[in-house]
């Protein structure tokens, strides 16, 4: 979800606006893959690094923006029988966020029509760090590591390897979302700012995904 900031700033709007109309954007993709019935969605809300580089004063305003959202999303999600899931560094986040978070993990735990991912304080390298660490303190021999048991360790290693990953605002680059288990993703690159990604451009990411062919994680 790359380019609120941007979108803000090319329209003479504070930062806050920008995240405020991304969040909007989030909740109408989520319907629109709901309506595509795709199974498994993910979204990468906010970075680690983006918690430890930007000013309390922009953070401040995501996190006003998430008191929000989160609330509509466990209705939502209530509401259409849909799974709400979570990677993250858990303690980045303030602890009413956290907690907003962890119930409405806890409320939709059973339900089956679709799974939402949310990527917050999250860092793909971080993500593989902490697998390492988790593997080492259960007192495992690394020597018996494997691609397929490192993903048991994972945040991520409950849910299937990404098909295809939207990179919006045209950045030509990978930083790091779900880096280990993105190997053989497709990848959909648009140059529009996430608060302006259009319905017309999500079907032209399912047509592209359509059309091509996958012969890993099989």
């Amino acid at each position: 979800m790359d380019g609120n900031r941007r979108w803000a700033k090319k329209l003479g709007n504070l930062v806050k606006i920008g995240h405020e109309n991304g969040g909007k954007k989030f909740e109408e993709v989520i319907e629109w893959s709901y309506d595509a019935n795709i199974p498994f969605v993910s979204f990468w809300a906010l970075s680690k690094e983006n918690i430890l580089e930007r000013s309390k004063q922009e953070l401040d305003g995501i996190f006003d923006i998430f008191r929000t959202i989160f609330p509509k999303l466990l209705t939502l999600a209530q509401s259409k029988d849909i799974k709400l899931e979570s990677v993250w560094d858990l303690w980045l986040l303030p602890p009413d966020i956290r907690t907003s978070l962890l119930d409405a993990i806890e409320k939709t735990k059973n339900s089956t029509k679709m799974t939402v991912i949310l990527a917050i304080a999250y860092s793909g390298q971080d993500e593989i760090i902490r697998a390492f660490r988790r593997y080492i303190t259960l007192g495992n021999d690394v020597s018996t590591l494997d691609e397929k048991k490192l993903l048991e360790f994972l945040d991520s290693g409950a849910f299937p390897p990404p098909d295809l990953i939207v990179r919006t605002w045209g950045a030509m680059r990978h930083s790091g979302y779900f880096l280990y288990q993105s190997a053989y993703s497709e990848y959909f690159f648009t140059e529009s700012l996430w608060p302006d990604f259009s319905h017309e451009e999500f079907e032209a990411c399912l047509a592209y995904f359509s059309q091509t062919k996958r012969n890993f994680w099989k």
